[in-house]
């Protein structure tokens, strides 16, 4: 069988999936791919606040944004841990700090300890052990990478921002380094009669989008991977028993 080497990627939807898609495609690919992102205004996102976690550091420093930027342009807070309101009871809460908990010794990790004086009835909370959650309590944050004289790491931390403010930077971001933006609704999807792959995009006002490799960022529309290609999805149904989730849009609580 031939192979036939990639050159032209095409990602259908834009937003922050498919933005991150194209810009992290284009900086490790960007010199031997040309990458073209389908996308319509007519389609609208979901346009939340989204709560991340630690790796969004390594995806930014990857694509060489600085902390700074990012800040200014999504209007980012600081995230040190996810706090669960009424979790075992109504008023009750509970927070799952980000970052290392406690010092682990040779051959034997800290929980280990904790468990055998919590066996004991002599052990105290848990999360006293944990740098994370102790400053998110008191509100503070600081980039400590690591703690004068001690073995502990500094703090670990991700951010709360504004999704459609990060598509959009990051939609500037991959354009000027070289990723073509074309503006439509995708029709229809045009594949190969003998292996079923697809070989093309046709947009609403007749323009074909050729490519060697096509990703699907068309959200729970799944236009491409689901509606063509009929890949399924696995079903956690029964695993998930919370299956809903509600966007709603709501006023800033703080100036931008």
């Amino acid at each position: 069988m031939e192979t036939k080497k990639i050159t032209k990627v095409v990602i259908a939807g834009g937003g922050t999936a498919g933005w991150i898609t194209a810009a992290l495609l284009n900086k490790v690919l960007g010199k031997v791919i040309d990458i073209t992102l389908v996308e319509s205004a007519e389609i609208g996102t979901v346009g939340v606040g989204e709560a991340s976690i630690p790796p969004i550091l390594h995806l930014n420093g990857a694509l060489g944004i600085s902390e700074k930027e990012f800040i200014k342009a999504t209007g980012a807070t600081i995230k040190l841990g996810i706090e669960f309101e009424n979790w075992r009871s109504q008023g009750h809460s509970y927070m799952h700090a980000f970052g290392e908990i406690g010092k682990d010794f040779p051959f034997c990790e800290f929980y280990h300890f904790w468990l055998k004086a919590n066996q004991a009835n002599n052990a105290p909370d848990f999360w006293d052990f944990s740098l994370n959650y102790q400053a998110a309590k008191a509100h503070k944050f600081a980039h400590l990478k690591h703690i004068p004289n001690t073995q502990l790491a500094g703090l670990h931390y991700a951010y709360h921002f504004d999704a459609t403010r990060y598509g959009e930077f990051l939609k500037e971001l991959a354009q000027s380094r070289g990723v073509k933006r074309i503006e439509g609704k995708i029709e229809s999807v045009n594949q190969c009669h003998e292996s079923g792959y697809i070989r093309s995009l046709l947009l609403k006002n007749g323009e074909q989008i050729d490519g060697d490799l096509f990703i699907d960022c068309t959200g729970l529309r799944a236009l491409l991977i689901e509606q063509t290609l009929n890949t399924g999805f696995e079903d956690w149904s029964h695993w998930l028993p919370c299956d809903s989730a509600i966007a709603v849009q709501s006023e800033s609580a703080f100036d931008a």
